[in-house]
């Protein structure tokens, strides 16, 4: 057998597991709509420290690349014409 045929089977089995076995197929009580047990508010702020975390990390990236920003612009306003050319006008 090949190699796809070997998954085509085993995804075909598994499917029919599946099927037949629908009590391991549903979601928990904290999934399926217990919304006011300790297990649901602990998935709960979970999701919201996650959350939090992630957009601190995400909030602290962009405004350190808007300061890189910042001080690029400030450096390009002081720099000089002279400063950039050599002795024989050319640009270094």
């Amino acid at each position: 057998m090949k190699i796809a045929e070997t998954f085509a089977t085993v995804a075909f089995v598994v499917a029919l597991i599946a099927l037949f076995n629908p009590a391991s197929a549903l979601a928990c009580g904290s999934c399926y709509g217990a919304a006011d047990t300790p297990a649901t508010n602990g998935m709960n702020f979970a999701i919201l420290s996650m959350l939090g975390i992630t957009g601190s990390v995400l909030a602290a990236l962009t405004s350190f690349f808007l300061y890189l920003r910042k001080r690029a612009r400030l450096n390009l306003a002081t720099i000089d014409d002279h400063e950039m050319s050599n002795e024989k006008g050319g640009i270094q």
